[in-house]
């Protein structure tokens, strides 16, 4: 059973953010399954599921995200795929 990893990003609301958020992904070859964005007046709020992240990959990932100027908060989660 594949692990599912669930990445909670907050960030300032730059128009750009969301896209930003992702390149990180994109270059760890990660399967992006689910995302969603809400953006308030002082910040966007995203929750990335993702598969093919295994958790060596998962913490380069984190580091990489909270590295970025405009991402206040990451948080990392984990569930088995039913």
């Amino acid at each position: 059973m594949a692990e599912r990893r669930t990445f909670l990003i907050e960030a300032r609301p730059e128009a750009d953010i969301v896209l930003r958020v992702l390149a990180p992904f994109a270059v760890q070859g990660a399967q992006i399954l689910t995302l969603a964005a809400e953006q308030g007046a002082d910040r966007t709020s995203i929750r990335l599921e993702a598969s093919g992240v295994g958790p060596d990959v998962a913490g380069l990932l984190v580091e990489r995200l909270r590295a970025m100027p405009s991402v206040t908060t990451v948080g990392l989660g984990w569930r088995a795929a039913t």
